[in-house]
């Protein structure tokens, strides 16, 4: 039986024939009173082993990164794969499988979605806004708040700056971004909302290229003050022109 005498362990003669051969170990704690002792070369040799497995995760890591910084006109099913090494398409495949990526489409009649991370992989929104409605009633500017709506219109520098002092740690956070539009106006919206409206109105373009905002936002069954927010962001990001006043077209 082995004895443990301040830091040494004393093994039976017939113990310490068990471990002949080894000269580092590791006691490992496994349930209650129960302690494993693991030969440091068997965990060198099992090592590969886990880098492989390490291997894998690193390229569906990959792909979810591409997922989150890729034009959305290049996420496209069929256009996305064509970026990809065997590997990350191997990685796709398990990923859809999981449940982690999944193809969002606006609705059945179109015949292809894009690629998008699942909700919890980013930021998980709760709760519909009112501008969520294609019939949400147009209210003057400062009526528009973050809790009801899911954005701000402000007006005037300084009024900016005083949002962007109250909301600074939601925008350092990256749960809010902004941004002054070519009317004058900042808006600040919520990054979750942004970002699944940004993707609505990429499928939308996709099957049309070429609509109306009011058009546009019937489509996305979204107010067409958000609708309007959403195409500022696209046009910033070069995604979106507007050829002329309220007539959009996406760029591939």
């Amino acid at each position: 039986m082995a004895k443990l005498e301040g830091n040494k362990l004393v093994l039976s003669k017939d113990e310490t024939e068990l471990l002949r051969g080894t000269s580092e170990m590791e006691i490992i704690p496994n349930k209650k009173g129960i302690f494993l002792l693991m030969d440091q070369k068997m965990v060198c040799e099992i090592a590969p082993i886990k880098k492989a497995e390490e291997i894998l995760d690193e390229e569906s890591q990959q792909v979810i990164g591409l997922i989150e910084k890729e034009k959305l006109s290049n996420l496209v099913e069929g256009k996305f794969e064509e970026q990809l090494n065997e590997k990350q398409k191997k990685a796709l495949i398990q990923l859809l499988r999981d449940g982690k990526v999944f193809v969002f489409k606006l609705n059945e009649s179109y015949k292809k979605g894009v690629y998008r991370v699942k909700e919890e992989e980013t930021s998980k929104r709760e709760g519909k806004k009112e501008s969520e409605d294609f019939f949400a009633k147009e209210k003057p500017s400062e009526e528009y708040t973050i809790e009801e709506d899911g954005f701000l219109i402000i007006q005037g520098k300084e009024n900016a700056y005083n949002a962007s002092q109250h909301f600074l740690m939601q925008i350092k956070e990256g749960t809010l971004r902004g941004i002054k539009s070519f009317d004058g106006n900042y808006y600040l919206i919520q990054t979750t909302l942004l970002t699944d409206y940004m993707t609505r109105v990429a499928l939308a373009l996709s099957a049309k290229n070429n609509q109306s905002a009011e058009e546009l936002a019937q489509n996305i069954k979204a107010s067409k003050q958000l609708t309007k927010i959403i195409c500022e962001f696209l046009k910033e990001e070069g995604q979106l022109l507007e050829k002329k006043k309220g007539l959009y077209q996406y760029i591939n």
